[in-house]
């Protein structure tokens, strides 16, 4: 509207405008000059102003000088940026391959393509082998796990709801992290030993841009992944597989029926994302290093994921624009402010811009999977017309004693120094109660709620070790940031979802890691360095939890004390919890997960809703970082990186998702099975409890442990309902399903039924025998002594069958039926 009023005012402008136009249409030179536009606007305009300062040549008027001479970010930086960010669009590329042919964003991306390259490299630096034999050797890797991941496991779950799958892909995830552990330390002999000397064929070769060196590296990284995008479009539209590839894409259901192997074509899709990944791992190591805690997979997603929302799921070229384009960004803010934490913030604005922007063109099939996404089980209670059984009645009070036995033991029986662990096990307990109110009931996928617990445990330690403040009062000034930061978190997800909530929340945790808790952007929320701590409180000025207590013939130690303060913690959340569930903002927060149109229409605000789910859920989450705090002594960034956001989500789904007891069971399982007598020595369990224990109990227990425990009770309460002949419809319409079996001889069964009806039916018509004079049914006839059925000899005479003899098939048997009519 505006520029057509200027060009209504200013008639010889619109011959350039209309020129231009058709030069951003031109199918070849419009692209390019997107890409110069986006380049001058972001890089040397937006990113100058913010990190660095940009050149204003002097104007000299008379005496007067206008501007300014500053130094500003070499486009060195820049360049190295953008080679690094070619390396990120692909992992970008293998993330919009995997959603496009099986509608999830695979979370193992990175690492799928780290462990083999992460072997190579140290094949390169500590075994010696040359780079021309590695290179192979991390491809043909890539091809064999990309293959075997889809096989094993996207195969199995081809069918389950998309939540499912991708909270696989998290599983799968956390299983390759062991394997490039034991990797590591098959080659190196120590798996935290790191090593950045990589002998390549291109490293001697320096030359110098600006202020900035660059080597061969460089130049073999940028060649290697143009020539990946040119060899993919190549790819996609000359060979039958690549078109094969685009047509399941589009629709996998009419792509199946036309004929094209699916499973074949995922397959290929799921090697290609691997050995994306495998290519841009290998050649960024050489250029930046690898990281210091040694797993280089978690640390890449986030760049990958911000590559693949830029170009909108769907875009192959784009997503290598997008990362070289957030290459250099991330370079220059290393380069203005020093500052490497300073990067996982910027990517959360990036991501959260890219998808508010492009938020009603996300995905052409985005929509396809939106139901099958919010797809969880959920379970039922206890009928009423068995609450008062004594059987029932009896097992629930023998169930609640032996747990509550269990639960007031365990300190006693994982031994003291173990108490601290089991106290963790509690908090993770209570962070899950908050996951089963955001995600389970309120379908908000949040994959950085102890994120919010970070900052609860920040800002709780920080008033309890720099003003002394009371430990309740902490407390509830910690779940009121928490609330308040989830709000805050929640105000994108009023037109984010699903899916792509689940980036933007991984996003915050990365940048909460590296940026929030942080003291030197944050130290006044943060306690302070030694010798400050986070002291255990004094309750009332009377019960001190920092020292232990004799109680009758035993001693309390501190540890145990603490273990049942959070234990307190944990049943009024419980309670909470229940509570909400039974009300009516529980069933809103029900239905606005599975229909939030049906919702609208009956007057639900689902903005309203959404938003005090994410208060609720932070608020528990942020006094469970609270309590970690305390439980700890001190407040580090490190206690709260962004993968245990994701173990934590996954612990819940282990437990399930829906169930309040699932929260409980799957913090007992991730945190309660690591102290076992014969497990407590084993590297790595946690990451095999949850990587092996997800995937394995997923593919069994889609609902997670809880749905196995509700499956004896339920088997339990109708053999009680059996027994005093007790109709329960819901028991015995869920006994009908759930047995294959027992569905097919009800089949079977109903079958014959309806044949007896049938045949009593047909009891009334009666023959009378000319022999002997007795009234034989008509259905009944054939087996009488003397009826003999008809039937067609090779001459063409009708002659009689004897009775032990089957009549002949065929035309005869019809003609037989024709002539006893």
């Amino acid at each position: 509207m505006a520029l057509a009023f200027v060009m209504e005012r200013v008639p010889f402008l619109e011959g350039p405008v209309n020129a231009v136009r058709r030069a951003f249409a031109h199918p070849i030179a419009g692209p390019v000059l997107k890409v110069v536009l986006g380049y001058v606007l972001l890089i040397e305009v937006g990113v100058q102003l913010i990190f660095g300062r940009v050149d204003i040549p002097f104007v000299h008027i008379g005496f007067l000088e206008i501007g300014r001479k500053a130094s500003s970010i070499p486009h060195g930086v820049f360049v190295q940026g953008a080679v690094i960010g070619g390396l990120y669009g692909l992992i970008g590329m293998g993330l919009i391959l995997v959603y496009r042919a099986n509608r999830i964003i695979n979370f193992a991306q990175a690492q799928l393509g780290a462990v083999p390259a992460v072997a190579g490299l140290f094949l390169m630096s500590f075994k010696g082998w040359p780079y021309l034999v590695v290179v192979p050797l991390v491809i043909v890797g890539a091809v064999l796990l990309g293959g075997t991941v889809e096989v094993l496991f996207v195969r199995r779950f081809a069918q389950a709801p998309r939540l499912i799958l991708t909270v696989v892909t998290i599983g799968v995830g956390f299983l390759l992290l062991v394997l490039e552990f034991f990797t590591k330390l098959w080659i190196a002999g120590q798996a935290k030993l790191i090593s950045n000397n990589f002998k390549t064929p291109f490293a001697h070769l320096r030359f110098q841009v600006g202020q900035v060196f660059l080597t061969g590296d460089h130049v073999a990284a940028i060649v290697v992944v143009a020539a990946i995008v040119v060899a993919l479009g190549a790819f996609f539209k000359f060979t039958d597989m690549g078109i094969a590839v685009r047509a399941s894409a589009e629709n996998s259901e009419r792509a199946s029926l036309l004929g094209i192997p699916v499973r074949r074509v995922s397959t290929v899709v799921w090697v290609l994302a691997a050995v994306m990944s495998a290519i841009g791992v290998f050649l960024r190591a050489p250029l930046v290093g690898l990281p210091v805690t040694g797993f280089i997979g978690p640390s890449l997603l986030l760049y990958g994921l911000a590559v693949a929302v830029i170009a909108r799921m769907e875009s192959l070229p784009s997503a290598f624009i997008a990362g070289m384009l957030i290459g250099a960004i991330d370079r220059a803010a290393i380069f203005s402010t020093n500052r490497a934490a300073l990067a996982n913030a910027i990517m959360l604005v990036v991501i959260l811009a890219a998808l508010l922007i492009q938020r009603t063109s996300l995905s052409r099939a985005q929509e396809l999977g939106a139901s099958s996404w919010q797809a969880v089980k959920d379970f039922r209670p206890v009928p009423s017309e068995l609450r008062g059984v004594r059987e029932v009645v009896a097992m629930r009070s023998g169930v609640g004693a032996l747990i509550l036995a269990f639960v007031l033991a365990g300190p006693y029986i994982v031994t003291e120094n173990n108490t601290g662990l089991l106290t963790v096990a509690v908090i993770y307990a209570i962070v899950g109660v908050s996951l089963v109110i955001l995600t389970g009931w309120a379908g908000q996928i949040s994959l950085g709620q102890f994120a919010i617990s970070g900052i609860g445990a920040a800002v709780a330690g920080g008033l309890a070790a720099n003003h002394n403040w009371d430990f309740f009062a902490t407390l509830i000034v910690a779940g009121l940031a928490g609330a308040l930061v989830a709000v805050l978190i929640g105000l994108p997800a009023l037109r984010i979802q699903g899916l792509f909530l689940a980036v933007t929340t991984l996003a915050f945790a990365f940048a909460v890691q590296s940026f929030v808790l942080n003291r030197e952007f944050f130290g006044w929320l943060m306690p302070k360095d030694f010798p400050a701590r986070v002291s255990r409180p004094v309750l009332y000025h009377r019960f001190s939890l920092s020292s232990d207590t004799k109680v009758l013939w035993f001693t309390v130690s501190a540890d145990a004390k603490f273990y049942y303060l959070c234990l307190v913690f944990l049943v009024l959340f419980l309670a909470v919890a229940r509570s909400l569930r039974k009300n009516r903002s529980g069933r809103v927060f029900i239905g606005a997960r599975e229909n939030g149109r049906l919702m609208q229409s009956f007057g639900v605000n689902l903005a309203r809703t959404r938003l005090a789910a994410f208060a609720l859920s932070g608020f528990i989450a942020a006094v469970a970082g609270a309590l970690y705090a305390y439980q700890q002594g001190v407040v580090e960034p490190g206690a709260f990186p962004a993968e245990k956001s994701i173990e934590l989500f996954a612990m819940t789904v282990i437990g399930g998702l829906t169930s309040l007891p699932g929260a409980m069971l799957g913090a007992a399982f991730v945190k309660g099975l690591p102290l076992m007598p014969g497990l407590k020595n084993v590297q790595q369990i946690e990451l095999l409890t949850s990587g092996v224990g997800l995937v394995f109990v997923l593919m069994f227990l889609p609902g997670g442990l809880a749905e196995g425990v509700y499956r004896v009770r339920d088997r339990f309460l109708r053999s009680v309902a059996a027994k005093h002949g007790i109709h329960v419809p819901s028991l015995v319409a869920d006994s009908l399903v759930q047995d294959s079996e027992a569905a097919d001889d009800s089949l079977v069964a109903a079958e014959e039924h309806l044949l007896e009806t049938a045949r009593l039916e047909q009891s009334d018509d009666v023959i009378a025998c000319p022999a002997c004079g007795a009234l034989v049914p008509l259905v009944d006839a054939r087996d009488h002594e003397h009826f003999a059925p008809l039937t067609t000899s090779d001459s063409g005479e009708l002659v009689a069958v004897p009775v032990h003899e089957p009549p002949r098939g065929g035309n005869g048997s019809r003609r037989s039926r024709r002539a006893r009519s």
